[in-house]
């Protein structure tokens, strides 16, 4: 089911046809199990693998990110931008699919691109998969523990884990090892959705363990802006992916 979020425009997959090449294919019989394809086949460039974000809720979907896929790859990237469940309660359903989505493109170089919740997604199942090479974070919720305490996204936390946050410490990557994978964020300074200072926070933690995180820190972008085309955010995209 797409629901347009109000900041964001209606942006259909026939839409997104008319700008770029488009294919779709199903991973499973729920009708989140979907994965859209963008842009043709390059095997010189890293794939790209979108993570839409939204809080972990089924309210939002992937149309969001539809704009970011298109203009990729007019790039001339090959862009995966998948579905996966979002229930409250059930965190292992919404990353058994995304894990699931991930393995049918084990034959590729991977760049994963996580907007929001989507960057907390990617931080969690990188290390899962080797051909992931580099991650890129767009505002990242990195803080399960703090992003509890302020309450973000309306108590989001705690309606997708179903408990507290102390209570699922793997789910928390201020909490986990470094990923192995290269990792950059992007963050606006005017973020009113995921502070900046989280994804400050996991630069500082990283950096402890011997793991740089470049962060790229946009003056006068808030959060929705950051899935603006173009926009700052696209352009540090671009010289970020590798």
């Amino acid at each position: 089911m797409t629901t347009s979020h109000p900041t964001f425009p209606p942006y259909s997959f026939e839409e997104a046809g008319r700008e770029a090449a488009t294919s779709l294919i199903k991973y499973g019989d729920d009708p989140d199990q979907i994965l859209e394809f963008y842009g043709e086949s390059n095997l010189e460039k890293p794939t790209l693998l979108l993570i839409h974000g939204g809080y972990w809720r089924n309210l939002f979907d992937r149309e969001h990110m539809r704009p970011l896929a298109v203009a990729l790859a007019k790039e001339g990237f090959t862009v995966v931008l998948p579905e996966f469940r979002r229930e409250a309660g059930a965190p292992e359903r919404t990353l058994r699919d995304l894990a699931f989505a991930i393995s049918t493109l084990e034959e590729t170089r991977l760049t994963v691109i996580g907007y929001s919740s989507g960057g907390h997604l990617a931080l969690l199942l990188a290390d899962k998969f080797p051909n992931i090479k580099s991650v890129i974070g767009l505002a990242p919720v990195t803080d399960m523990a703090e992003s509890e305490r302020l309450a973000l996204g309306r108590g989001a936390v705690l309606e997708w884990l179903g408990c507290s946050s102390e209570i699922r410490p793997e789910l928390d990557p201020m909490l986990r090892p470094p990923i192995s994978a290269k990792t950059h964020f992007i963050h606006g300074d005017q973020d009113e959705r995921v502070p900046l200072e989280l994804s400050q926070k996991y630069q500082a933690a990283m950096k402890k363990h011997g793991k740089s995180v470049s962060l790229d820190v946009l003056e006068g972008v808030s959060h929705f802006q950051m899935m603006d085309i173009p926009s700052p955010t696209f352009t540090a995209i671009l010289r970020s992916i590798n």
